[in-house]
């Protein structure tokens, strides 16, 4: 039962005699209470408040300092200084203004001890009305800020590594209805992004256009108002015309809009989702208001949730429950102050009882209601919590409110220390010290005001930056490769990470690390499309060879996006097209990958879902050509999966077939109840596990087959599985765990070591040491992993370094690559589980279904991949996925440890920390560790590759706080046998450069045409017979004997014949130069063709024609790159080449070029 609170403040005034001045000099809040807080305020002659000094006054509270900051002013009232001296040395922040008006900022300072950090700004008087023209940042580098005679912002600009360039640019329509757009620079020679927002006269949003996939745009969907100024239906995005990127649609057809009522007094009172194929009625939400503080959402699917709130605010309960008799509750506690003080499972209908707030925290709670508890100093820092999957932990600070040390149940304290400015410089930790340095150190670049190196006990790192603040270079060492089963000295590292960006922050470039021993190396080249979003990705292996720079294989390209910004299909490097299909909820409904393979046509995945009215998916048929397979799901009220069962049918092989029926019964705070497994064909359960829980962990697995105790569980404190114990099998594991809650050691029953792991600060692991079956013998396998994008495996009985790289599209792993070049492919699933791996050529390497669960269901194939289940790493010597935060047993659908960060705090399910994406593995993954998400919505803590940049550190204390590495789809790299396979058999290139007389760009078209332009012979075929290389220099018209001469600027050369009739542009000198290049947007000047497209010095391309391409022409898609012997070019534009031969009226006639 929550009661009565009355809050109380008293503020103390007086009045100056000479100003008459009436000001506070003394604030009390929460007056009387045990949270009760004085402030006491002091002034200058000029009544500038000069010293506010807080302090506790109440009791029964833990006891902090004084917290005390100080002000100064110059002559003109202008603060120049806020320092906080609670502690010492004294931090703060220091400003100074312009000479003019006295009354603008020109620099700010952020200081502490011996550090100082500053900021300057050039003020504009005129167009700018006082605002800043010029920001110049600690390490001189400036951006600039450009303003219409109104004061608004019409361009920004900034210094690059390559110089000053424009990032965005701004224009307004006065014309009604009132609008605005925005260019996003990229600086490349992707295309820029564009938008324009549309708003009525009461500065309401209308609708905005946007640069879309494949060179359109996109218009968000129309929002509809009634009378009284209130969303009445807001339609979904629908594709628009180029000219609506600057002309007002009057009439926007509304598109499957979604439709909102309101009650007399302005709430929603129910919302009316659009019809789906297949429903026969619309989703209806009906929200109804009980009281002031309570409402209740019901769905007419059948679920409801019931909140509760005080008059704070705060939420007291939340209630699930559904028509089919499902439901949880559970209740919070706050104190005064409004922190959170109790968190209890309420789902045995007992009340709710609150603490008392000056009574600390209670020990571990053991009642099955799984109650949380906190308590705060007097300023609200949390000093500890009683938590019944983690156990009692505590916290202190120093005055200045940064947390010092941290002691969790197992008794393990860690320390942490502060710079000036109070940036974390050490944590202490039993393992050895972890220690961050700040602003400086050898090769860093722009490094003032952020992080550094990184040094621990197991590997360092340090960072440079470009002039915009993201890493550009990462520089790790593995210190960690000493320990255990020493490995070669040169496995230590340097291994560096180069990344390169658009001026959007979006990653265009990635150099991996090289191979210690042969030093061969990887660059990924990102391109972006119209939408903003990847449209292609290719690499270039070996770039310390003769290919410096060019990324001249393709691994995925064509990704093209729907109105929504769903991806719509791409096309892999080896030919395999994957295309999505969504319903009008934005459900992924379609999934198909198919393509030619060995010179006919494969199906490598059809799949077609359904889904129920509460978006569960209920049906998953997928027809290839080697295989078919059907599932069918059902769910609870809460929608956890209650029963699955499932076929594999190789329609070729009537020998193979496989199938499974398994169902699932949950308890309302989310722990599985039991599982059941049953014969596929009868549907008769054959054998009963019934889990034992203490609070979220289970300790025992009772089998109806096997008898009691078929599995036993033991964990640590923390809630760390330290044991395992499989009676059945007759097999133990021993689980070590380091203060840090990752898991450092596995051991047999006979204390073998199965396994051995190492991590760097934040959680991502650098080293794995497993016993693995290699050639039929159990082998010593080391893995490094300098950095998920690169990975190495030394296998001790053979004495070899292997090496893989990593490609990530979208934080998903979809290729690795040997150092050779050999390619493995990566199909996956809803969830991003591995389903089918394909070599270069669309050859099936491994097939791959999954128990709901992640349980392996049928594999086919080659069993060394890596990535399955989620696309994370399954460590075969545990059992164990490796999900990055932690470790996952899908054997028994738990994790091995108790999650730091919960996962819904208004979510019934979501403070079970040990389940597995509250109860739906068919619809929703975990790509961290850390949350739970459906297929269709980003996890709010995962990052996505393209940001850059090393991540602030985080609250200390967080085993597993992000990092560079972690969290970014698997961590692990796939070292395979079949990947990397025998260098004699596989095409490689070599370690070191020799002489050529192929020029670059010749070199890789020769490579892309199985031609080694290392040899005399080729190199001479390739000059006398260029279309040996499936390339012409020439074009369509205007051809002559000087273009056949200029070497090929283009990039990846790929073909592919035009679907639909459709217009690109031809851009030409007087003498025709440039031949029959065509270009899919038409160039901006003759400037920007010059060196977007690489063309020849002299060359001015100063005219443009139009050019109908019509369905059935075959073309040739690439990338200009630069060619040395025409001077630095940035390359970059996307250019076509006709193949077959179009009329002379299809051309239009010739305009000059700007």
């Amino acid at each position: 039962m929550h009661g009565v609170t009355t809050t109380t403040s008293v503020t103390d005034f007086e009045t100056d005699d000479t100003t008459n001045q009436r000001r506070a000099t003394r604030s009390v809040g929460l007056s009387g209470s045990s949270h009760e807080i004085t402030s006491l305020l002091s002034y200058d002659t000029r009544g500038n408040l000069i010293k506010r000094a807080s302090s506790y006054t109440g009791s029964g509270l833990s006891p902090v300092g004084t917290h005390t900051t100080e002000y100064e002013y110059d002559n003109h009232g202008n603060q120049t200084t806020e320092r906080d001296t609670s502690y010492s040395p004294a931090r703060g922040n220091s400003y100074v203004y312009d000479n003019e008006l006295q009354q603008f900022v020109t620099q700010e300072t952020k200081w502490g001890g011996s550090i100082t950090l500053t900021t300057t700004h050039q003020i504009g008087y005129g167009s700018a009305f006082g605002v800043p023209t010029t920001t110049t940042d600690p390490n001189g580098n400036k951006s600039y800020f450009e303003y219409d005679h109104f004061g608004r912002l019409v361009r920004t600009s900034s210094d690059t590594d390559v110089g000053t360039l424009t990032t965005a640019s701004y224009s307004y329509d006065s014309s009604f209805p009132l609008s605005a757009k925005t260019t996003f620079v990229t600086g490349t020679g992707d295309p820029d992004f564009v938008s324009r927002t549309y708003t009525d006269g009461m500065g309401r949003n209308i609708y905005t256009v946007k640069s879309a996939s494949n060179g359109n745009f996109a218009i968000t969907g129309r929002l509809v108002y009634d009378t009284t100024g209130k969303l009445v239906r807001k339609g979904q995005s629908s594709w628009a015309s180029s000219g609506e990127i600057d002309r007002f649609v009057l009439h926007l057809e509304e598109k499957n809009p979604t439709s909102f009522e309101y009650d007399p007094i302005g709430r929603i009172k129910k919302t009316i989702l659009p019809l789906a194929q297949g429903e026969t009625s619309p989703v209806v939400v009906t929200t109804a208001y009980n009281s002031a503080f309570e409402t209740t959402e019901t769905h007419s699917t059948g679920t409801s949730k019931r909140t509760v709130k005080n008059a704070s605010g705060e939420v007291l309960y939340v209630e699930d429950f559904s028509s089919d008799g499902t439901g949880a509750k559970i209740g919070f506690c706050y104190d005064i102050a409004g922190n959170r003080t109790k968190k209890s499972d309420l789902n045995d209908s007992s009340l709710m009882s609150c603490p008392n707030p000056s009574a600390g925290v209670p020990t571990k709670d053991v009642s099955g209601r799984n109650q949380t508890y906190w308590s705060y100093d007097a300023f609200g820092k949390l000093k500890a919590q009683s938590d019944p999957d983690l156990g009692v932990s505590s916290y202190n600070y120093n005055a200045f409110g940064d947390l010092t040390s941290t002691t969790n149940a197992k008794g393990v304290t860690t320390t942490f220390t502060y710079d000036g400015v109070g940036r974390i410089l050490t944590k202490n930790i039993p393992e050895g010290n972890i220690e961050y340095t700040y602003d400086s150190f050898s090769g860093s670049e722009n490094a003032l005001g952020r992080l550094v190196r990184i040094e621990d006990s197991n590997q360092n790192k340090t960072f440079s930056y470009d002039k915009l603040g993201r890493v550009k270079k990462e520089t790790r060492v593995i210190l960690a490769t000493t320990e255990g089963n020493p490995l070669p000295s040169e496995t230590a590292g340097p291994y560096i990470t180069e990344t390169r960006y658009d001026l959007l922050g979006r990653v265009t470039r990635i150099d991996y690390p090289e191979h210690p021993i042969s030093h061969g190396r990887m660059r990924a080249c990102y391109n972006y499309g119209t939408a903003g979003y990847i449209s292609g990705l290719s690499v270039q292996v070996n770039t310390n060879g003769i290919f410096p720079g060019y990324c001249n294989k393709d691994i995925v390209e064509n990704i093209t996006y729907n109105e929504f910004g769903q991806t719509s299909s791409l096309t892999l490097g080896n030919g395999i097209t994957t295309s999505y299909g969504y319903d009008v909820k934005g459900r992924m409904v379609r999934l198909n990958s198919s393509g030619d393979v060995g010179g006919s046509n494969k199906v490598l995945q059809d799949v077609l879902y359904a889904f129920n009215p509460n978006n569960n998916i209920t049906n998953v048929a997928n027809h290839s050509t080697d295989f078919n397979t059907q599932f069918v799901y059902d769910y609870d009220g809460l929608g956890r999966l209650t029963s699955a069962n499932g076929s594999y049918i190789e329609p070729f092989n009537s020998n193979f077939t496989q199938r499974f029926q398994q169902s699932f019964v949950y308890a309302k705070n989310g722990n599985l109840s039991s599982k059941r497994f049953h014969d596929p064909l009868s549907g008769n359960i054959s054998d009963v596990w019934s889990y034992q829980y203490t609070n979220h962990q289970v300790t025992n697995i009772d089998s109806s087959k096997s008898g009691a105790d078929a599995l036993t569980m033991s964990y640590d404190a923390n809630g760390n599985l330290t044991r395992q114990r499989d009676n059945v099998k007759d097999l133990t594991k021993r689980i070590s765990i380091d203060s840090q809650d990752r898991i450092t050691q596995i051991q047999d029953g006979n204390n073998a070591i199965l396994g051995s792991y190492w991590y760097d600060e934040s959680g991502f692991r650098i080293r794995k040491s497993s016993l693995e079956p290699k050639n039929n013998v159990f082998s010593n396998v080391e893995i490094l992993y300098p950095s998920k994008f690169f990975g190495l495996e030394f296998i001790e009985s053979e004495n070899v370094i292997s090496s893989v790289n990593n490609v990530y599209l979208n934080g998903v792993r979809i290729a690795a690559l040997n150092e050779a070049g050999a390619l493995a492919y990566y199909l996956t699933d809803q969830v991003d589980s591995v389903s089918t791996v394909l070599d270069d050529e669309g050859n099936t390497l491994s097939l791959m279904q999954y128990l709901p669960y992640g349980d392996t269901f049928v594999q086919r194939g080659d069993l060394n991949f890596s990535p399955k289940f989620n696309s994370q790493e399954l460590d075969r010597e545990s059992g164990f996925y490796f999900f990055n935060a932690r470790f996952y047993d899908p054997g028994i659908a738990r994790f091995t440890s108790a999650d730091t960060v919960i996962d819904g705090e208004l979510d019934t399910q979501g403070w079970n920390r040990f389940s597995y994406v509250k109860g739906n593995p068919i619809g929703a993954k975990d790509p961290t560790g850390h949350c739970s998400t459906l297929s269709t919505v980003p996890c709010k803590t995962q990052l996505e590759l393209g940001g850059g940049g090393v991540p602030p550190v985080g609250r200390p204390g967080s085993s597993s706080g992000g990092g560079n590495s972690a969290g970014l789809g698997a961590a692990a790299t796939g070292l395979l046998a079949n990947l990397l396979g025998s260098k004699d058999d596989k095409p490689s290139l070599p370690d070191k450069p020799r002489s050529t007389s192929a020029t670059p760009s010749e070199a890789k078209d020769m490579s892309k045409a199985g031609l080694d332009p290392l040899n005399k012979s080729d190199v001479k075929n390739f000059l006398d017979k260029g279309n040996k290389s499936g390339v012409t220099h020439g074009g369509n018209s205007g051809t002559n004997n000087k273009v056949n001469n200029i070497p090929n600027a283009g990039g990846v050369i790929r073909k592919f014949t035009q679907k639909e009739d459709d217009y690109y542009y031809r851009v030409f000198s007087g003498d025709n130069i440039t031949g029959g290049f065509l270009t899919k947007k038409a160039p901006k000047s003759s400037a920007w063709a010059q060196e977007a497209l690489s063309l020849p010095p002299g060359n001015k391309a100063n005219f443009i024609q139009k050019v109908l391409v019509p369905k059935g022409t075959e073309l040739t898609r690439s990338r200009a790159t630069p060619v040395p012997e025409w001077g630095r070019m940035r390359g970059g534009a996307e250019q076509f080449e006709l193949r077959s031969k179009i009329s002379p009226k299809n051309f239009s006639k010739g305009e000059p070029l700007p």
